[in-house]
């Protein structure tokens, strides 16, 4: 086994380097148990409570709890007072309410403060803010909350005002405003600075009002004064901040009143002001909070593109350093994984430059290998992975994915061999009317590197393994030659590309791991953890279909597959199988 090993990683060698990156990794999780927009957060023994805000408009009192470790939502009792545009803080295991908005958007500001004791589930009101306002941000500078701007109104004069809460005697301090009069804002604290980020300008018929800001200031709270910083890249309003290890993140929001929600991340250094860009959230909205759990930033609800009263649920989980170990896509991580780092080393590849974390050091040695020693025999929670059928029920209509977004319907009768599969359980296609299909799309092959892997075992010429729905077959066993190969191609142009087809035979009555690699610049397609065909291709035909397994993408006679078929896995990035 060994030696099989040595030879892989001597092939792999030639692929591209996978880029992880250094933009960062999302994640889709379960929703909200309501859609809302304008709520806020906060965070306590890692679990992020979801409170207050509106559906559309009209405020309310509601108060969930997110577990990440469990990706699971629970009620808990609801806020005395109804508000939305509230700022949030956390003081010592208590969550701190601060003003906001009664009723519909243009209702009455509020000045009250109300602290939820999680361990309690239960709500104290505390002394009143001494400027009622609503749209304003907050932030913690050891024990102490300090409020930012805001506004009375949704469209009424943005304030400067800034006053500091002591939560230890229940008392609130003016201090110095704010060099810009700011509302829709976002506010957070690295090193005992308080960053306040973009907002809006305000006021009866005031055109700024409908424009966001790029605006940086720097508040310090030791001396109660004020610095400019560098501009956010993209100006916006009603976007939300968060701090991992000493970047801010800042998320969404939009520029004008009538212009489209962002998607975009950017990433300020307080040491270095300067902005980076990171990837884009998966989904464009404003309004929304975010939140931070063992180093993970959670966007949760908001408004959709077009910033109106357009509520959603939708949380999305982004890890700003993804540290992927299981290098081979296996599940697991053991000698494979291992030699893969060692062939590296001495190198800056991305993908094995995992240590010291987070982020790594731009070179692969023995840093890498404590991290990775650490996960050695364990299954782990790979960030990349997209989908996974591991195929082990034991009856029923539903091949369930991992990942919790792409269930599989199960068509025709495959057949549950709970105890008849590569690892644990498998499925059985009888080659002619058997598949599963997902309703959704799982992932674009257009958009970046990925890799489909799968355990097989029979099989005949010119059935399919995986398909995308009236598109491309992602795995095949070719017609003519019955070896495996792929018609996932570039986008079509002057000349047709031929499909890639292997000379490795997989229909032999044997178990088989196989997988379709693209990293950007190459086809890559493997049988037994040995490279079995490749050619460069610098880009892939886009399709937004839902997926088969165990069919061709038309559903036509002779492509369903007779077989097994077991952990078949879907990544976003490029696998060393």
């Amino acid at each position: 086994m060994n030696k099989t090993y040595s030879i892989v990683l001597i092939l792999t060698l030639g692929l591209a380097s996978v880029s992880l990156s250094e933009d960062g990794i999302w994640t889709t999780k379960s929703p909200m148990q309501r859609a809302r927009l304008v709520l806020c957060s906060g965070v306590v023994d890692g679990k992020i409570y979801a409170i207050g805000g509106s559906p559309d408009y009209p405020a309310t009192a509601w108060v969930e709890e997110y577990d990440p470790a469990t990706d699971t939502w629970t009620w808990k009792t609801d806020m005395t007072t109804a508000r939305q545009n509230a700022a949030c803080s956390v003081v010592n295991g208590k969550i701190y309410v601060i003003g906001g908005h009664s009723d519909d958007f243009r209702g009455v500001p509020l000045s009250t403060v109300e602290q939820y004791d999680p361990a309690t589930d239960t709500w104290t009101t505390k002394s009143d803010m001494p400027t009622a306002r609503g749209m304003q941000g907050s932030s913690v500078v050891d024990g102490k909350i300090y409020v930012f701007g805001g506004a009375r109104t949704y469209q009424g004069t943005s304030l400067s005002t800034v006053e500091q809460y002591d939560p230890a005697t229940d008392t609130w301090t003016s201090k110095a405003d704010m060099p810009t009069p700011t509302a829709r804002l976002s506010a957070s604290a690295v090193n005992g600075m308080i960053y306040v980020i973009g907002g809006s300008l305000g006021g009866p018929g005031a055109s700024q009002w409908y424009q966001g800001l790029s605006t940086v200031e720097a508040y310090n709270p030791a001396t109660d004064t004020w610095t400019p910083k560098a501009d956010m890249p993209t100006a916006r309003m009603a976007l939300s901040t968060s701090v991992v290890n000493g970047i801010i993140y800042a998320m969404g929001g939009r520029f004008g009143n009538n212009s489209s929600a962002f998607s975009t991340v950017e990433a300020y250094d307080p040491a270095t002001d300067t902005w980076t860009p990171k990837a884009d959230m998966p989904t464009q909205r404003l309004r929304m909070t975010t939140s931070v759990v063992n180093g993970k930033i959670y966007a949760i609800g908001g408004s959709g593109t077009s910033g109106g009263p357009d509520a959603i649920a939708t949380v999305e989980a982004y890890d700003p350093y993804p540290v992927v170990v299981d290098f081979n896509g296996d599940g697991i991580v053991d000698g494979a994984d291992l030699l893969a780092l060692v062939a590296c080393w001495g190198t800056d590849d991305l993908l094995c430059d995992i240590g010291p974390m987070p982020g790594g050091d731009g070179v692969v040695d023995v840093e890498d290998l404590k991290v990775l020693a650490e996960y050695i025999g364990a299954e782990v929670d790979d960030p990349t992975l997209m989908a996974h059928w591991a195929f082990d029920e034991t009856a029923g209509d539903v091949a369930y994915d991992s990942r919790g977004t792409n269930d599989g319907i199960l068509l025709g009768e495959p057949v549950w061999e709970s105890q008849g599969g590569m690892v644990n359980g498998a499925l059985g296609f009888d080659g002619s009317d058997d598949s599963m299909a997902t309703s959704e799309d799982v992932l674009n092959p257009a958009a970046g590197p990925f890799s489909i892997v799968a355990w097989i075992k029979g099989g005949a010429a010119g059935q399919v393994i995986a398909s995308e729905v009236d598109d491309a077959d992602w795995l095949v066993i070719d017609a003519l030659t019955g070896t495996l190969a792929t018609e996932l191609t570039p986008p079509a142009g002057r000349a047709p590309v031929p499909p890639l087809v292997s000379n490795w035979i997989v229909t032999d009555g044997l178990w088989h791991r196989i997988a379709f690699v693209w990293d950007g610049g190459n086809r890559s397609l493997y049988v037994d953890g040995m490279l079995a065909a490749m050619d460069e291709k610098d880009s892939l035909a886009g399709s937004d279909g839902g997926l088969y397994i165990g069919c061709g993408a038309d559903q036509s006679p002779g492509s369903f597959f007779s077989g097994l078929i077991d952990e078949v896995r879907i990544y976003n990035r490029a696998v060393r199988p």
